[in-house]
């Protein structure tokens, strides 16, 4: 089973690199992001997406659906 990895901030320009990392060395990514400064054209299409603010409540549902092993979350 492969480690599942959260990306908040994920179509952005720096998260979206970290995705491409995370999924190039064989981890499943998931991406929360209300593009605020992130593009669609960013997101990876081998990660699973989401659209929301990571203060939104619905945040803990992803976590619940998507069985979260990591949290990757940078803080500009």
């Amino acid at each position: 089973m492969k480690i599942k990895i959260l990306v908040t901030g994920g179509a952005g320009f720096i998260g979206s690199h970290i995705v491409d990392t995370y999924i190039n060395e064989g981890y499943e990514v998931v991406i929360a992001d209300n593009f605020s400064t992130g593009r669609k054209e960013n997101l990876n299409p081998k990660a699973r997406f989401y659209e929301l603010n990571i203060l939104d409540d619905s945040l803990e549902e992803i976590f619940k659906k998507e069985k979260i092993d990591i949290l990757y979350s940078r803080r500009d």
